[in-house]
């Protein structure tokens, strides 16, 4: 018979007492009420139903516990220890729900792997826990169930997974006494996005309250909460309990938090918990709010279209894995130069990509501005956050600002070198971005020496362009290094006679800008 079926027998027999002795009881089968765990004194708040009920009376008849099942007492302190059999035969227990009561199904540490399958009295299933491993874990975990239908025999189902078994099934099953809200998808209250707060305990350790949303695509979803103590988190999940998005107090040390997510559309999930440690339960009060869709795409297809000339735009962070991706119209051959402004406690994180390539990554320095030069006529601009982030999540409002520096100033290679003639000649040097090369070029003499400087930045934000003498074949000559007065100085002799360049660059976006320079030739 199936462990999720009840006897036919128990089924005349509820007829017949909800008939007041239309049939007669006493001709039918004694329905099997299974096996009864015997918690002992200590039963928690659970207790057994009436199983003495008159068939006379209007009381409703008692459950009938599936063949096969062992029926739980709740207790706090009785620990089961139960043998197990193959992986085709699973332990199977049965317990009777009390109204708006909270239960807590704790393995004991020790266990090898198995799964775990909670029924309500339909077959339906309530709670999947796979604990598949190998070895033994060793700590006791706890399963949290509440929100239960009232009067209801749920059945719990222990698959073995370790094989072969070396060790029996310890647990212990405890009534954790009234919960006001579920914490299982299947009991989960609706709730409906609002400025109304929704007020609630947590009411011991480890147990959630868990609410269903139904929410719209694309838009963002905000849980916003001040607890009793910094023990609390807040969370979005899925109908796979898949993480979305999530915060918690103690990381922060902090007694209010808010997180949020764009919802893949369908019903989500928001879970609180707040379980003070070593304080009685207090309230909470969370409150769960619609921000509305997103106010830019995340993907280059999705991308907000700038024409040619934007100066700036204001945006929004929603959530604090938002990004936002721009499609910028440029003059190709063009350096551009990007910054992001933002309010509040969050730093803006900046890339760039041609169409086609991918974005850049990250350099150091200010991640709050990014350059690059134009190939094309569109150039992407993506924008995120520091993953470091408040407790108390708050919608970001950011402004980009966008400068066209101009056309490139010099060649990149030796080829589209700018010439030098000497013997002494002044030269502006600009670096578009980190991707950029100034290549300058001059005829030399075998033994002869040359020189080469630009000014000294001395504000501590920048840095020295970096430098180095090149022969045509691509042999690379860095120079002496020496600082002399207001400039830094290299000096270059001539292995051979023919065409060197003087290559420039920059790791860092903090040089960007124009910088004086001089070549000369130096006396024999």
């Amino acid at each position: 018979m199936s462990m999720l079926k009840r006897p036919l027998s128990a089924f005349v027999l509820g007829a017949c007492l909800f008939a007041l002795s239309a049939c007669d009881s006493k001709d039918d089968p004694t329905p099997d009420a299974g096996m009864t765990v015997d918690a002992g004194t200590d039963a928690g708040t659970g207790s057994e139903p009436d199983a003495g009920t008159d068939a006379g009376s209007t009381e409703e008849p008692p459950p009938v516990i599936p063949e096969g099942h062992t029926l739980l007492t709740p207790s706090a302190t009785e620990v089961h220890s139960v043998p197990r059999g193959g992986p085709e035969a699973p332990l199977r227990f049965a317990f009777v729900a009390q109204a708006g009561h909270h239960y807590d199904f704790i393995v004991e540490a020790g266990m090898e792997g198995y799964v775990l399958d909670l029924r309500d009295a339909q077959g339906k299933d309530m709670d999947h826990v796979d604990q598949r491993f190998s070895g033994i874990d060793p700590f006791a975990r706890s399963w949290h169930w509440s929100g239960l239908t009232a009067g209801e025999v749920h059945t719990v189902a222990v698959s073995q997974v370790t094989v072969p078994t070396q060790l029996p099934f310890r647990f212990r099953f405890v009534d954790m006494g009234l919960d006001d809200y579920g914490d299982l998808l299947t009991t989960a209250q609706s709730w409906t996005p609002s400025e109304q707060p929704l007020t609630g305990t947590g009411e011991h350790a480890g147990e959630r309250d868990l609410f269903s949303v139904e929410t719209v695509q694309g838009h963002v979803y905000l849980l916003d909460g001040v607890f009793p103590s910094q023990s609390w988190e807040l969370a979005f999940i899925d109908s796979l309990q898949e993480l979305h998005a999530s915060v918690d107090g103690l990381g922060f040390r902090e007694t209010q938090g808010a997180t949020a997510f764009k919802s893949p559309g369908g019903v989500m999930y928001a879970s609180i918990r707040s379980n003070p440690l070593d304080s009685p339960p207090q309230p909470y009060t969370v409150v769960l709010k619609d921000l509305g869709a997103e106010d830019h795409g995340d993907s280059v297809e999705t991308a907000t279209v700038l024409p040619p000339g934007t100066t700036s735009v204001d945006a929004r962070m929603e959530v604090p894995t938002d990004k936002d991706i721009f499609s910028l119209g440029v003059v190709a051959g063009h350096f551009y130069r990007v910054s992001c402004t933002i309010d509040g406690d969050k730093r803006c994180r900046l890339r760039n990509a041609a169409p086609g390539s991918d974005f850049s990554y990250l350099q150091g320095g200010d991640m709050s501005t990014t350059a690059f030069k134009a190939s094309q006529a569109t150039h992407f601009v993506h924008v995120d956050l520091d993953p470091v982030v408040p407790a108390r999540w708050v919608v970001g409002h950011y402004t980009l600002r966008f400068e066209d520096l101009g056309p490139d100033d010099h060649g990149d290679t030796l080829a589209t070198a700018t010439p030098l003639t000497g013997p002494s000649q002044a030269v502006s040097v600009f670096i578009g971005d980190t991707s950029d090369h100034d290549v300058l070029s001059f005829d030399a003499t075998a033994g002869q020496r040359y020189q080469f400087a630009c000014e000294w930045k001395e504000h501590p934000s920048q840095i020295q362009l970096n430098a180095a003498f090149m022969d045509a074949q691509g042999g690379r000559y860095p120079g002496d290094l020496a600082r002399v007065g207001p400039r830094w100085v290299r000096t270059f002799t001539a292995p051979t006679s023919g065409t060197y360049g003087i290559d420039l660059w920059t790791s860092s976006t903090v040089a960007l800008g124009a910088s004086a320079c001089w070549f000369d030739v130096l006396a024999p």
